[in-house]
């Protein structure tokens, strides 16, 4: 089960965006140095005048471990430096339904369940797209994180049906 934690921020007010991407770069350049058991890899996308760090564990149990290695040892001047920076954080617990994770993806379509509709109802709709090559559906767990509640990760931008409410972001990873 592969799961992302996604921490959406922006930097602090009148903090020009290079210092604060820099910032960024450093610290998940330190997050890749050395084994945390469950960590599969992390990067920050900017999306809009906004940020959003994608962080892939293996599992929940995982995420203790990844919690403890970003603060803490040699790696927590580069997160305290980051975390200085950052203003309006907000997180969320994404489990992967279908598809592989492409940290390289340029896209994210985020949509709701159409009320009425059977969740096997909606992944045989969403298949045309899912078994597509760079493409995986993302849904939140346990209701955590600000709606909607699915994330499909695409290599091009995708048009869903209206009925979902679907929200097309570009994000260029940093």
């Amino acid at each position: 089960m592969t799961l992302a934690y996604v921490f959406a921020h922006r930097p602090a007010s009148g903090l020009p965006a290079g210092a604060y991407e820099d910032a960024l770069r450093r610290f998940h350049a330190a997050l890749a140095t050395g084994r945390t058991p469950g960590f599969i890899g992390s990067t920050t996308y900017r999306i809009g005048d906004g940020y959003a760090d994608w962080y892939l564990v293996e599992s929940s149990a995982a995420l203790d471990g990844l919690n403890d290695a970003a603060v803490s040892g040699l790696r927590a001047p580069a997160h305290d430096a980051a975390a200085k920076m950052a203003a309006n954080g907000t997180g969320k617990l994404l489990r992967l339904a279908t598809g592989e994770p492409d940290l390289l993806a340029r896209h994210e379509v985020r949509f709701a369940k159409p009320a009425g509709v059977a969740y096997s109802d909606l992944y045989e709709t969403l298949d045309q797209w899912t078994s597509q090559p760079g493409v995986s559906l993302w849904r939140r767990m346990m209701v955590l994180g600000p709606p909607p509640e699915f994330c499909l990760v695409t290599p091009i931008p995708l048009q869903l049906p209206a009925e979902m409410s679907p929200e097309v972001l570009s994000r260029s990873p940093l």
